[in-house]
């Protein structure tokens, strides 16, 4: 008996479209669906620049010994007759099933002017959530046409639909701007699209013959191993031969603050905060992060620390962010830290001034939304502005 059935790549939208055709389901003992919508978001950032997102495994049921149910915000299976359990990869599915089906607590935009502009993909996406009136608003094709700003939903058949509003959107132009207007949106599609387009996982399948009780022990397995290889253990393994260990460093650093655990911050908002810090100009794009070297890491690591464990406290006691689910957004909190690695905070009068202008900041920044969309260009934008603000220069916008 073969345990395989194939080990074959599959594009994503056919991946979705089976979600959405109830051809693939979950078991129903999987656990909820619980990634957070910036989790989704770099995700599609990854696929439009074609990186790997790792692979998928599910199985061929025929024998339908468990129970099935279909992936959250997919249409109801009401006795359909799937054919494949999905075992693992249940999270970035549904995050990618939720995003391009406009379906889910949150809607993923893409804004068209910043892309003809020129701008990273990850500049020009960004979502809210389903409720907001704008959302609603920009469902329709009028709302779309008059910011340049299309829902993500609109490529879940592929960009042939974005064609189709191309020549929608380039109707009602002049002659002169019809022809360079379309350029430029079809060199949009050429360049990101079509690359969503032809993006495929890895996927394994397993024989229909699999007994069981095999099948719970992967399952088992899976679940107890099944952690993604993050930018975090890249460079734990890169900095390896340089005698630093951001494993150790990380344990280290959750047991002198609690909170930052308790606050459940990812470790690569650390290495984004080192990039912001000692970077000449600010950023804490991926392609920064992975470019750290050793050295940054050993000047920066215990001040961004510190500047991390006062960050939260200064949230929690100062702005009443009691529980990290009172926190509207987790990538805030970055350069809240880098700017108190930059400048080294004391007990002195001259903080506690500090430390008003950072709950102005902050309040700012939540009911003003700026976190919502390009949290890494929000995030150098804001620790550029704070550093010269704090230091008695300009407000920031």
């Amino acid at each position: 008996m073969s345990l395989f059935e194939d080990t074959n790549p599959k594009k994503l939208s056919d991946l979705l479209g089976e979600i959405n055709s109830r051809t693939t389901v979950l078991p129903d003992f999987q656990r909820d669906f619980v990634w957070d919508p910036s989790a989704t978001q770099e995700l599609i950032v990854s696929i439009a620049n074609n990186y790997p997102a790792g692979s998928l495994l599910r199985v061929r049921d025929k024998t339908k010994v468990f129970a099935a149910r279909e992936f959250e915000g997919a249409p109801a299976l009401n006795g359909y007759i799937h054919t494949f359990l999905v075992l693992d990869g249940q999270q970035r599915l549904t995050s990618l099933f939720q995003a391009f089906y406009g379906v889910g607590d949150h809607r993923y935009f893409l804004d068209l002017q910043k892309l003809m502009s020129g701008a990273d993909f990850e500049d020009a996406i960004f979502h809210l959530r389903s409720g907001v009136k704008w959302v609603k608003d920009h469902e329709e094709f009028s709302a779309q046409q008059k910011d340049l700003m299309i829902p993500l939903s609109l490529l879940k058949s592929g960009s042939g639909g974005f064609l189709d509003w191309i020549f929608t959107y380039t109707n009602h132009l002049a002659d002169e701007k019809k022809v360079p207007t379309q350029n430029a949106l079809k060199a949009i599609s050429d360049k990101w699209f079509k690359v969503i387009d032809e993006y495929q996982f890895p996927v394994v399948t397993l024989s229909d013959d699999v007994k069981p009780d095999a099948l719970c022990t992967i399952f088992e397995t899976l679940n107890r191993t099944g952690l993604k290889l993050s930018v975090f253990e890249l460079l734990t393994a890169r900095f390896w031969p340089h005698n630093v260990n951001l494993r150790i460093l990380w344990e280290a650093a959750i047991q002198k603050f609690p909170i930052i655990k308790e606050y459940e911050v990812d470790p690569y908002y650390f290495l984004q905060a080192i990039s912001l810090a000692s970077r000449p100009t600010p950023s804490c794009k991926r392609s920064e992060v992975l470019n750290l070297k050793a050295s940054e890491i050993n000047e920066w690591w215990d001040r961004v620390v510190e500047g991390f464990g006062t960050g939260l406290k200064i949230l929690r006691d100062d702005c009443r962010v009691v529980t990290p689910k009172w926190l509207p957004y987790q990538t805030l909190v970055t350069p809240l830290a880098a700017v108190l690695a930059k400048l080294e905070p004391t007990k002195t009068p001259e903080f506690g001034a500090r430390r008003e202008q950072l709950k102005r900041w902050f309040w700012c920044a939540v009911f003003g939304q700026r976190y919502e969309s390009s949290p890494n260009s929000q995030s150098a934008n804001d620790f550029s502005e704070l550093v010269v603000w704090l230091k008695g220069g300009a407000e920031p916008e």
